[in-house]
């Protein structure tokens, strides 16, 4: 078993080279599934993690809605962004925050978590996503592990 129970930080706006406290007036994520490449099938990576934490924080701007949520992959490519049960749920996705500053935590795995249970066995390969309506300032988003 590849199981690591130290955190590390898995994808951030950063570190996908964005400056730290990014503007954001559109939606956008991570990126997409790469086949041709075995060893980074995509920006998220998730095949040593059981307990997933993601948060989002602006610092300023006028925007009305911000929030983030992962995407799962499956083998072939194929994007789930919703939860089959429901068709209209989000795998996992932070509150909105819906004004300036604020900031949305979610968390969930294996362990469960965020109150609601929360638990998921996530695949190998994921993608970040946020959604924001108007403009956000001093934003980061980042997915952490364990």
């Amino acid at each position: 078993m590849a199981y690591d129970d130290s955190v590390r930080l898995i994808w951030s706006l950063t570190s996908a080279g964005l400056a730290t406290g990014t503007t954001l007036s559109a939606n956008g994520n991570s990126g997409g599934y790469t086949a041709s490449t075995p060893n980074n099938r995509s920006a998220v990576d998730l095949r040593r993690v059981d307990d997933i934490w993601l948060s989002v924080i602006a610092a300023g701007g006028a925007g009305t809605s911000l929030k983030a949520q992962l995407n799962l992959y499956d083998d072939q490519g194929n994007l789930f962004s919703l939860l089959a049960s429901s068709g209209t749920t989000p795998i996992l996705a932070t509150p909105a925050i819906t004004a300036a500053p604020g900031y949305a935590v979610v968390f969930g795995g294996k362990h469960g978590g965020g109150g609601g249970g929360n638990y998921l066995v996530a695949s190998e390969w994921g993608q970040v996503a946020w959604t924001v309506t108007g403009t956000f300032t001093g934003v980061e988003i980042a997915l952490y592990g364990r």
